[in-house]
């Protein structure tokens, strides 16, 4: 394969990748709906089986609840160049203005705001409130984390399982508009 295909075939990898963790929600159980107070319970029935016994998936949790990562445990940083062309969606805030669009991004389609706060784990702390989804597209190559959405505890919501897809923008906020256009924006409920 010719050296100049590699890179490419990387993002395309990740990208499938993303697409195939982005399956349509799934009925959640009741646990994942469920108060602060069994948040841990949801968690714990999730994610319990990763570890090796409960001290370590206990220690796991509390890691949770202080770092509050954007990624799972297991996640593995590898910085992508994302081609210009490629469209994602963000969910905006009222009075986010889609020239200053946050950090994260996602490959899935927002149906709606139950679907930001499940599977793309946003906590209420960090956008309170959620009316609308902006469409971008790429126009200069754009460095990114990608992988998978980790779970969130809410102190309003409780467990926010994730698993959509997302990426995260390597360069400052200053310069994020500089590499996309904005295509669309939509109303959500």
């Amino acid at each position: 394969m010719p050296d100049i295909c590699r890179p490419w075939l990387l993002v395309l990898l990740a990208l499938s990748a993303c697409a195939q963790s982005a399956a349509p929600l799934p009925q959640m159980a009741a646990a994942h709906a469920a108060a602060p107070a069994s948040a841990r319970t949801a968690w714990w029935k999730d994610n319990r089986w990763r570890y090796h016994d409960e001290g370590e998936a206990d220690a796991a949790y509390q890691r949770l609840l202080q770092q509050q990562s954007a990624w799972p445990e297991w996640h593995q940083v590898e910085l992508v160049t994302l081609p210009a062309g490629l469209r994602f969606e963000m969910a905006l805030s009222p009075g986010q203005p889609p020239e200053r669009p946050g950090a994260f991004g996602t490959f899935d389609r927002i149906p709606d705001v139950r679907y930001v706060r499940e599977r793309l784990a946003v906590k209420v702390a960090w956008k309170p409130s959620i009316d609308r989804v902006a469409t971008f597209e790429i126009v200069e190559p754009l460095a990114a984390d990608t992988g998978v959405v980790g779970p969130q505890i809410d102190a309003q919501v409780g467990y926010l399982p994730g698993g959509g897809s997302q990426f995260e923008m390597k360069v400052p906020a200053a310069e994020r508009s500089r590499h996309l256009k904005l295509v669309a924006i939509r109303p959500i409920r």
